[in-house]
C-alpha cells in the first residue's frame, strides 16, 4: 500500500516543484521552455510507478501548466488548440513510457528470477561438492527444504497416503514429475520428481511436500525442482560411487591379504618339505610305500609352488627371460618331473625337425608340468604332447582320451579355482590351468582349448619360433 502510494506522491511533487519553478522562471525561459519541464514528472511517474501514476502526472501538469502560466492566469481555459495539443502530448509520453518502463521492469524481473534460479543450483552444487558424500547430500536436502517445505530423498514409502504412493510408483515407472503441481495426479500432497534423466531409468525420488499455506506449485516451480532433483540424483550418485569404491578397495585388501597368505604359506612349507622329499627319494630305492608317499610329496611341493606362482603372477612380479628351447627336451624334462597312475601311457610326438622356440625354461617347465598333470588326473589310458610348426608359429598340445570339457565351460576352465561341475575337470584346486595361462601370457604365449581327436581334451600353447 505505501508503494502505491509513493507512485502517485512522487510525481505529483514533481509537478509543484516543476510548477513553481516555471512559474518563477517564466520570464526568462519562455512558455515553450516551461511546457517541456512538465514532461520530467510525467517520465518519472511513468518509469516508476506504470500508466496510472503517469497519466496522473500528465493530467496535473496539464491542468497546472494551464492554470498557472497561460493567460488569463489562474483559470482553466484553453486559448487554443496548442495547448489542447499540450495536454495530449503529456498523456502520450504518460502512456508510451509506461509501457516501456513495464517491458523493462518484466525483463529485470525475469532476469533477476534466472539469476536466483542459477545462484541457487550453483549453492547446491557446492553443498553437494564439500565434505563426505552422505553429509554433503543432508546439507544440499536441507537447504532445499529451508527454501521450499519438507523434502525427502530416502525413498521410504512410510507416511504417504495410498494416493501418494501411487503417485511416486507412476514417477519410478515413467521418469516424469508426478502429484502435486503437475498433470497427473495432482490432488496428491506430494510433488515426485526422478533423481535421474529420464530415459536412464528412475532408480530414486525425491518427494516435495504441498505448501504450507496449501496454494498449488506452479508449473515454472515444478520444472525448477525438477532441475534441482537431478543435482540431488548426482549427490545419489556420488555415495553409490563412493560405496563402490571402498567395497573395491575391501575387495583389494583381502585379495592382497589372500596372496600374501598364500605366498607366505607355500614359502613356509617348502624348506620342511625338500627335507622330506630327499629323504623319500632315498627310501624310495627299498620300499614301494616310500615311494608312493614320494609322490604325494612331490604334488604338494607343486602346489606350493604353484601358489607362488599365483602370487608373483598376481603382483606383477614375473620376468622371464626368453632363450632358445628345445621342446623334445623340454617335454623330457617334464616327463621326468611327473609320477605316471598305473594303468596310464604318457608319451610325445614332437617331430624331430621342429625349430626351437623363444621361452623361459623354468616358466616352460611349469607350464607343461601343469598340463601334464591335469591331463593324467582325467585320462582314461594314456596322454599325448605334439606339436607343429604353423605360419611362423609353433603349437604344442597336450591332449588326454578322458570325456573332455563341455563347450559351454571352456571359456571360464582358464579361470582361478574354476571347477566344472559334471566333468572330468571337477576334482583337483582349480589353480593350474589359471597359472598355466598366466605363465603362457608372461612370456607372449596363448594357450587355448578344444576337443581331442583321441576323445579328451587338448590344451595348445602357441609360441614364436
Amino acid at each position: 500500500m505505501w508503494r502505491v502510494l509513493t507512485s502517485y506522491a512522487v510525481p505529483l511533487l514533481g509537478v509543484a516543484l516543476v510548477t513553481w519553478i516555471t512559474s518563477t522562471m517564466l520570464a526568462q525561459w519562455g512558455l515553450a521552455s516551461a511546457a517541456l519541464l512538465f514532461l520530467l514528472p510525467v517520465l518519472l511517474g511513468a518509469a516508476r510507478g506504470g500508466l496510472g501514476p503517469g497519466l496522473v502526472a500528465a493530467l496535473a501538469g496539464a491542468g497546472a501548466y494551464n492554470f498557472f502560466l497561460l493567460p488569463p492566469y489562474f483559470s482553466f481555459r484553453v486559448h487554443g488548440p496548442e495547448n489542447a495539443v499540450s495536454v495530449l502530448v503529456l498523456v502520450l509520453v504518460a502512456f508510451v513510457t509506461s509501457r516501456l518502463a513495464t517491458r523493462l521492469r518484466a525483463r529485470e524481473e525475469e532476469a533477476n528470477a534466472r539469476a536466483a534460479i542459477s545462484e541457487e543450483l550453483a549453492q547446491i552444487s557446492r553443498l553437494l561438492a564439500k565434505g563426505a558424500p552422505v553429509e554433503a547430500l543432508e546439507r544440499a536436502r536441507s537447504y532445499v527444504a529451508g527454501i521450499y517445505g519438507p523434502v525427502r530423498i530416502d525413498g521410504a514409502q512410510d507416511g504417504f497416503s495410498s494416493l501418494d504412493q501411487a503417485a511416486a510408483a507412476w514417477a519410478m515407472h515413467n521418469g516424469d514429475a508426478t502429484g502435486h503441481g503437475t498433470g497427473v495426479m495432482a490432488a496428491a500432497e506430494w510433488t515426485f520428481l526422478p533423481l535421474s534423466p529420464k530415459g536412464r531409468g528412475a532408480h530414486a525420488l525425491m518427494a516435495l511436500a504441498r505448501p504450507a499455506d496449501g496454494h498449488t506449485r506452479p508449473m515454472v516451480q515444478i520444472e525448477h525442482m525438477q532441475q534441482v532433483a537431478l543435482l540431488l540424483g548426482q549427490g545419489c550418485d556420488r555415495i553409490a560411487l563412493e560405496e563402490e569404491r571402498r567395497a573395491r578397495e575391501t575387495l583389494a585388501e583381502s585379495d592382497r591379504l589372500r596372496r600374501t597368505f598364500l605366498a607366505s604359506l607355500a614359502h613356509d612349507f617348502r624348506t620342511p618339505l625338500t627335507v622330506i622329499t630327499g629323504q623319500l627319494e632315498a627310501l624310495a630305492t627299498r620300499s614301494p610305500e616310500a615311494g608312493e608317499a614320494l609322490n604325494a610329496a612331490r604334488r604338494l611341493e607343486r602346489t606350493m609352488s604353484d601358489l607362488i606362482a599365483a602370487a608373483r603372477i598376481e603382483e606383477g612380479s614375473l620376468r622371464p627371460q626368453a632363450e632358445s628351447l628345445d621342446l623334445i627336451d623340454a617335454a623330457d624334462a617334464a616327463f621326468g618331473a611327473v609320477a605316471v597312475p598305473a594303468g596310464l601311457s604318457l608319451g610325445h610326438a614332437i617331430p624331430a625337425d621342429l625349430p626351437f622356440v623363444q621361452a623361459d625354461a623354468v616358466l616352460l617347465h611349469h607350464v607343461l608340468i601343469n598340463l601334464i598333470d591335469n591331463a593324467l588326473g582325467h585320462a582314461a589310458s594314456r596322454v599325448m604332447l605334439g606339436a607343429a610348426l604353423s605360419d611362423g608359429q609353433v603349437a604344442l598340445w597336450v591332449e588326454d582320451d578322458g570325456p573332455g570339457v563341455p563347450l559351454d565351460q571352456r571359456a571360464r576352465i582358464f579361470e582361478r579355482f574354476a571347477r566344472i561341475e559334471g566333468g572330468d575337470r571337477a576334482q583337483g584346486s582349480g589353480l593350474g590351468l589359471a597359472i598355466v595361462r598366466g605363465f603362457a601370457e608372461a612370456m607372449g604365449m596363448q594357450v587355448s582349448i578344444e576337443g581331442s581327436p583321441l576323445g579328451g581334451a587338448r590344451f595348445i600353447l602357441r609360441m614364436a619360433a
